[in-house]
């Protein structure tokens, strides 16, 4: 693998991923999807969305059902998190994943067990219409993947769609994991496309100021949705 370019933390990078591209080999593909997954789960990528979740259903109430959209579900790994917590609390979720990818999407269904009963369903989030209102919309590492117009038009999207709430948690911009995921392909056999991309994810991604100016840009107001920080992600969102 070619060494990557200096990473430069004052501005985001317009490098693309290989995830992003169209023309992947499926093996490949899912092969890289299972790698990213087991290394979100060492970084504890789901612990700071399971814990909202378990404040949103509470908000809500137990006693009703609570529809969840995971946008960008990839790997589908977060939604079966999900699907594992609400069994151990008695939650009763209905639980919906999207992502732009059609392969990614066949992948997903492929690694989860049909009990789980996960609704996944391909397409634009900004075309998407629901099969059922949605109480929750969530994303995990995916805004990095966005513009800085599409992430405002993302952050209006959710506040608009979600009944009770929604969360993004995504990457920060900082030398600390950028380094970190270069060292990891050095000491682990990860999927080499995990590193390339782990690396680029870091260096697309918005620093706490971003975030707050497009919070503005979006008309949502700071102190609804201020953005918190976990081991070099941020999490921004609110329950309403």
């Amino acid at each position: 693998m070619p060494a990557p370019p200096a990473f430069d933390p004052s501005r985001r990078s317009d490098r693309t991923e290989w995830l992003d591209r169209t023309d992947r080999d499926p093996q490949e593909l899912a092969a890289e999807l299972r790698d990213l997954s087991r290394l979100d789960r060492a970084m504890f990528g789901h612990r700071p969305i399971l814990a909202w979740l378990e404040r949103a259903v509470h908000a809500a109430g137990r006693e009703r059902t609570l529809t969840v959209l995971d946008v960008g579900c990839g790997y589908g790994d977060l939604l079966r998190a999900m699907r594992k917590r609400a069994r151990m609390r008695g939650w009763d979720v209905r639980l919906i994943g999207l992502d732009l990818s059609h392969e990614t999407v066949r992948i997903a269904q492929a690694a989860t067990a049909p009990g789980d009963a996960i609704d996944y369903r391909t397409g634009n989030v900004f075309d998407f219409v629901p099969p059922k209102p949605v109480d929750v919309v969530v994303s995990s590492l995916l805004t990095h993947h966005m513009t800085d117009d599409m992430i405002v038009k993302f952050l209006r999207w959710m506040e608009s769609t979600a009944r009770r709430g929604w969360l993004i948690c995504d990457l920060q911009r900082h030398a600390v994991p950028y380094r970190f995921i270069g060292l990891a392909g050095k000491l682990t056999p990860l999927h080499r496309a995990v590193i390339h991309d782990g690396r680029i994810s870091v260096a697309r991604s918005l620093t706490r100021a971003e975030w707050i100016e497009r919070l503005d840009a979006a008309g949502i107001a700071r102190e609804n949705a201020a953005p918190r920080w976990f081991l070099f992600r941020h999490v921004i969102g609110r329950l309403k």
